[in-house]
This record gives structure tokens, C-alpha cells and sequence, in this order.
């Protein structure tokens, strides 16, 4: 089966009339409750008997991001927002604006010629009040609908039936692989919305539970002088910076990336002592303030021109701006005092391990080649599927944290038995799996172990599924 239509239900007849149906009286009732504004009903275009799955919830909640965020943008009122992402006929959502019918037309059918996912929605926009109700892509100076197949006019082609079923969610199917796979697209989102996302990554990080090792709402975790609240403070701190690095990254020159780290550095010292103002002195994201800003920065980098950019090119201008990191930092290395000596700086002369300065040299090939991936495909709930990614992280990364706790690298072996006896039980979807992850959790209290490498790389896998809408 197309992977856009894996783990559906096939709907019946009897369920999709009784949607339409549904759907009508939704919009009357908005529409007589807020005569004055704009209803926007908002639905997809899925061909075939399985119009919901974890796939297609993701096609919507990118769209459906891009929407909300323009009325944002607008600073237009909005009076009401519904969201129905569960539906077997497929997810629905309303919102309710202020301004004017045209413009909001023009903004919605402009978005599903132009969002690369937007040929497969339908966006409704009504006025019970206003004068241009049925107003036409061709009134609007629009080209009608693309037919996903063959780029004739949609409604011509399925009048005649020219094209197999079979082979239109072929052309969905594409389209879904295009932007989340292939090479994950990434919109050109304002400062405010990118920080939000920073922040909300650092907040959902800790929040998650049951977390091996790690603080979480339930344990501390080996981490005996922090607590879930000292995340959350933390997390705010770093607000502001940020930022910073968003704006540097939009006001840098991508010819000169690589001089980028230096005019970041500055801003990550402050960063740190924010939050240890906020801690009380507990280093709670030092590892995430060095990546997460670096990610940001080469995220404003690759936005510069407001387009969309890719995951890929992201990452480029990651090792762009770490070009320099490893020698600079590991190889040649100003005089460095052995009392100021990190972890990072004795794993490199003891073992030759290049620990998160390697990660970024490298461009953070786990967060393209496990951390995305896993989330994106696990099963279940968003929970459930981020844990999975959390252990799927913790298995694929030698994690300077966890080897500075061991005090050897040979726990890198254990953690990964560890990780493939979590999965061959069937992951965080699975009673065995949630128990299993409460019993390793003591396991690495007893032992002082903690895998906060892998933390800060879910920290950036939950920043970039925000900016994607693979979470949202």
C-alpha cells in the first residue's frame, strides 16, 4: 500500500454523505453565529476509500499551519478556530475571521496554487453577510486546478475519468514523499513563530515521560540537583537568545557562513548565563543553546529571501558555520587551563571522541537520518512516537553525556542492546515498552547514567517537526 494511505479505515458511502452533511450544518451554524465575519472550512482532496491515517493527519497539519499562521501574520481577529484531525472522512478544521471575503479567497486559493501540498486541499471561504459568496478561481484572475497527474484542468479530467484511481494516489502519494521525505521542506516562517517553536521543543523535551535516565514530569532521573520546574525556567531564559540567532542567521552573508559561529559564540556565553541565573547555577541545555542555535542561525541563513528552503540546505549551512569547530576547538585548541577542561575537550584527548562539535561538523546526521525518520513513521500517539525517536536517538549517537557518567565509552554498546530490546518489544506503543522504559529509567538512576546527548537531539527533531508541521 501507498505509505500516505498506511493504517486507514476505507469509509463507506453512508459515512461520507453523512459527513457532508455534518460539514453543512457546521458552516450554517458558524455562519449565523458570526454573521460579520469570514468561516473558512478547510478539508483534503484524498481520492480513494481511506481519506484519514497518520500520513494524511500530517499533510493536513502542515496546510493547516501555513493557514493559521497567515491569518497571524494578518493580524486579523480571529473569532473561532475548530479542529477535527480524527475524523474517518478525513480531517476538518473552521476558523473565523475578521476582513473582508475577497481578500480571504484570493489568500486561500493563492495557497493551494502555491503550498507545496496545497493541490491536495480544499479550503471553503463563506460570509453569510458578504457580497462575492461564489466568486471563482477565474473571477480571481486564477488559473483553475491542476489535475494531479497530468496538469490539466482537475475538474475536465474527472468529468472524463482519464485517469485510473490507482494512479492519482500514486500522484498524492508523490507529492507527501516530495515534502516530507525526499527532503524535508521547511516554509520561510517569521522570528516569533520560529523562536515559539525553539522554546516549545525545549518545554515538550522535558515534559516528555517516561524518559530513561533523564528529568520528566514523573522522575529526576539520575539528575539529583534539577528538577521539571528547573526546565522550565530555564527554557524561558533562553527566549531571547534565540532570538539572536535567528536574526543573525537572516542578517549574515551565506557567502561567509562559516565566520557565522563567531558572531553566534557571544550570544551562546550570554545564553548560558541566563540560564544559570534561572537555575540557580544548574546547567539545563548547555549542549541545546550550543545546537539549537546553530540550527536557528543556519535556519535564518537559508530563509533569507522569505522562500521555503529544505531540511538538506538547512544543514548545509550547519556545517557551513561548524566548518572551523573541530579544529578550533579539539585539534588546535587555545591554551586550555585542565581544571576548565570540559567534557568534551577530555573525551577528544582521551579517546579521540569528537562528541556535539563533531555532530555539528557533520551537519547533525542523526537528526536527517533517525530522529525525523522515526518520528515521522513510529505508530501511535505524538507521546509515544517521541519517545520512540528519544530512544531511537539514544542508540544511534555517542552520547558525551552518557560516556562522561560511565566514565568509558564501552557504554555506547550497552546503550545500544538497551535501545534494540526497547523496540524488539514493540516501543513506547506497547504496555511491555512503557514498563520496560520505567525499569531502565531505575536501571540508570543506580548507575548515574543519562543520555542528555540524545535529549538535545530530540530538542532539535521537535524543532524541525514544528517548522515542517510534522508536529504542530
Amino acid at each position: 500500500m501507498l505509505e500516505l494511505f498506511a493504517g486507514g479505515q476505507a469509509v463507506t458511502l453512508d459515512q461520507v454523505l453523512t459527513n457532508r452533511e455534518w460539514r453543512s450544518a457546521v458552516q450554517q451554524q458558524l455562519e449565523a453565529d458570526f454573521p460579520d465575519q469570514v468561516v473558512v472550512a478547510v478539508k483534503l482532496n484524498i481520492a480513494g476509500p481511506i481519506k484519514n491515517s497518520l500520513k494524511i493527519r500530517q499533510v493536513f497539519m502542515a496546510g493547516w499551519q501555513v493557514i493559521k499562521q497567515a491569518a497571524v501574520s494578518d493580524s486579523t481577529a480571529i473569532k473561532k478556530v475548530h479542529v477535527d484531525k480524527q475524523r474517518i472522512t478525513g480531517p476538518e478544521a473552521f476558523l473565523v475571521l475578521d476582513g473582508q471575503l475577497k481578500k480571504w479567497k484570493q489568500e486561500l486559493l493563492r495557497f493551494e496554487e502555491d503550498f507545496a501540498l496545497g493541490r491536495l486541499f480544499d479550503c471553503d471561504v463563506m460570509a453569510d453577510s458578504a457580497t462575492g459568496y461564489q466568486l471563482s478561481r477565474r473571477d480571481l484572475g486564477l488559473p483553475p486546478r491542476r489535475c494531479l497527474v497530468c496538469d490539466e484542468d482537475a475538474k475536465i479530467c474527472a468529468k472524463e475519468g482519464r485517469h485510473l484511481l490507482s494512479a492519482v494516489q500514486a500522484a498524492s502519494n508523490q507529492l507527501y514523499r516530495d515534502y516530507f521525505v525526499t527532503d524535508l521542506t521547511l516554509p520561510a516562517w517569521s522570528r516569533d513563530f520560529v523562536v515559539d517553536a525553539a522554546v516549545a521543543a525545549c518545554l515538550q523535551e522535558v515534559a516528555l515521560a517516561p524518559k530513561p535516565g533523564l528529568v520528566d514530569p514523573i522522575s529526576a532521573g539520575a539528575h539529583r540537583d534539577m528538577t521539571v520546574m528547573t526546565f522550565l525556567d530555564s527554557a524561558v531564559a533562553l527566549r531571547p537568545y534565540f532570538e539572536k540567532a535567528f536574526e543573525l542567521g537572516q542578517g549574515f552573508s551565506q557567502a561567509d557562513a562559516t565566520g557565522l559561529l563567531a558572531a553566534l559564540r557571544p550570544e551562546g556565553i550570554k545564553a548560558e548565563q541566563a540560564m544559570y541565573l534561572a537555575t540557580d547555577g544548574v546547567n539545563t541545555h548547555k549542549g541545546a543553546i550550543f545546537t539549537l542555535g546553530i540550527l536557528i542561525a543556519a535556519y535564518g541563513l537559508a530563509t533569507q529571501d522569505k522562500r521555503s528552503t529544505t531540511l538538506r540546505e538547512v544543514l548545509n549551512f550547519v556545517q557551513k558555520i561548524s566548518a572551523n569547530v573541530l579544529d578550533d576547538d579539539l585539534v588546535s585548541p587555545t591554551c586550555i587551563d585542565q581544571q576548565e577542561e570540559t567534557a568534551g575537550h577530555y573525551q577528544y584527548r582521551t579517546y579521540q571522541l569528537t562528541g556535539v562539535r563533531g555532530e555539528v561538523a557533520a551537519g547533525l546526521p542523526a537528526l536527517a537520518q533517525v530522529g525525523l525518520p522515526t518520528f515521522r513513521d513510529r505508530p501511535g500517539s505524538v507521546t509515544n512516537r517521541l519517545l520512540d525517536t528519544l530512544m531511537a536517538l539514544a542508540g544511534a549517537i555517542q552520547d558525551s553525556t552518557l560516556i562522561k557518567r560511565a566514565k568509558t565509552p564501552a557504554i555506547v554498546q550497552q546503550m545500544q542492546d538497551w535501545v534494540d530490546e526497547f523496540f524488539d518489544l514493540g516501543g513506547a506503543e506497547t504496555v511491555t515498552g512503557q514498563k520496560y522504559l520505567t525499569t531502565l529509567n531505575q536501571t540508570m538512576i543506580e548507575q548515574n547514567l543519562s543520555i542528555g546527548g540524545a535529549a538535545d537531539y530530540l530538542i532539535l527533531t521537535i524543532f524541525i517537526g514544528r517548522l515542517s508541521g510534522l508536529l504542530s
